[in-house]
């Protein structure tokens, strides 16, 4: 009980002493954002791997709608010159890159290459392996499959410094964040957690329903050297991940939780990642539930289910701010 309430005060403490980056004067913007869709190869995918790269251009965007999202970017602009950092964007389960739009595009308009892919057979137009060893195990192929095509991408491949690399995962993006990290999930915890979690519904009571589908029982986790530090934004099923493992996880790592997030059981997730990293996480909690950290909706969206805030959460305010710390973040670990 001592611990539990120890987390609580933890975690509250967090949330109000965290710095108000929004506050703080925005750094210049140097770039306008490019749009590119491209495709790459991956050897279980005969359609290879959807990719959005959103980059750094001096074109004028002219900006376009979803119907939800407001994209202000220019669809195959020239790039601008230049050596840049690449970050690898996940999205989460039934997920797809646009809801998660503002994060590259505030990165790239600072100067990165951000590649968004919409994980195949984890997506919002085809979920045929959500739940099972396709979802976790195989996007951290997809991932390693896009940093390969982005490197060897003719127009981007010589635009990406190679010992920049990094990782942003929201949601069942962050568990795959950590398993490029090196950390590798024991399914059969799941069994554990929900004898006293049953209530769950994205792990136990639905979702997941208490057990993994198994469907390639030959493929193993992509782990990827090459991504030199993560941000994870409330990661799904932190509890599969033993403190073994975990402590082998040495680089820099930045964690997100929605403090009133009913998707993601607190404290199984990310306090558990947080208290187990072999390196010491950076650690903030922000106002909100899960889908928070969806990008801001346009205003006559405001009400639909994915843009619905809680009375005195302001979605794009809190956007400021971790925009503001994952920039300040890669610029400290992707030196």
């Amino acid at each position: 009980m001592l611990d539990k309430i120890a987390r609580w005060l933890f975690a509250a403490l967090v949330l109000f002493a965290m710095p108000s980056l929004a506050q703080q004067p925005r750094p210049k913007v140097p770039f306008n954002v490019g749009l590119r869709e491209v495709v790459y190869p991956d050897e279980f995918e005969p359609a290879g791997i959807p990719t959005l790269l959103w980059y750094p251009t001096q074109a004028q965007p002219v900006p376009w709608s979803t119907g939800t999202f407001i994209i202000n970017t220019r669809k195959d602009a020239a790039p601008a010159p230049g050596r840049r950092p690449l970050v690898v964007l996940s999205h989460g389960s039934y997920g797809e890159p646009y809801p998660l739009h503002d994060y590259a595009e505030y990165l790239a308009a600072r100067g990165y290459v951000v590649a968004t892919p919409k994980h195949p057979r984890d997506n919002n137009a085809d979920s045929s392996g959500t739940y099972s060893d396709l979802q976790l195990v195989g996007r951290s192929r997809h991932i390693a499959r896009v940093i390969d095509g982005v490197l060897q991408d003719p127009v981007f491949g010589p635009l990406v410094d190679q010992q920049k690399i990094g990782m942003i995962g929201f949601s069942a993006g962050g568990f795959t964040a950590l398993t490029v990290l090196g950390a590798v999930p024991d399914f059969a915890r799941l069994a554990e957690y929900c004898q006293g979690q049953s209530d769950d519904g994205a792990a136990c009571a639905g979702g997941l329903k208490g057990k993994v589908r198994i469907e390639r029982p030959d493929w193993r986790q992509t782990p990827d050297p090459r991504v030199k530090a993560a941000v994870i934004m409330a990661p799904g099923y932190g509890f599969m991940f033993s403190r073994k493992t975990l402590q082998e996880v040495t680089r820099p790592v930045l964690i997100y939780r929605a403090a009133n997030d009913s998707t993601i059981r607190h404290p199984y997730s990310e306090e558990w990642i947080a208290e187990n990293l072999g390196r010491k996480p950076e650690y903030h909690v922000v106002p909100g539930e899960h889908l928070t950290f969806f990008s801001p909706c346009v205003p006559e969206r405001v009400t639909h289910d994915i843009c619905r805030e809680a009375p005195g959460v302001d979605r794009r305010a809190i956007h400021d701010e971790i925009n503001a710390s994952i920039l300040d973040f890669f610029e400290r670990t992707l030196p």
